[in-house]
């Protein structure tokens, strides 16, 4: 259980780094080894729902603003 907790972390530290446009070079390889692992489909999940929850809060946000 720790270590899926663990490279779930790494994985939404990862889709983090991603979206702002940073990462060292070692992560990008480490990233390599977990895609190898467990393929794809964690990364797209956790990237879709950090992208709806950032959707959300610009609209929150927005909408406070303006009304």
């Amino acid at each position: 259980m720790y270590n899926y907790l663990m490279n779930l972390f790494k994985i939404i530290q990862s889709v983090l780094s991603a979206f702002i446009g940073i990462q060292k070079n070692s992560k990008f390889n480490e990233d390599d080894n977990l895609i190898e692992k467990y393929g794809f489909m964690p990364y797209f999940l956790v990237g879709l729902c950090l992208a709806i929850i950032f959707i959300f809060t610009l609209i929150f946000i927005v909408s406070q603003i303006i009304g």
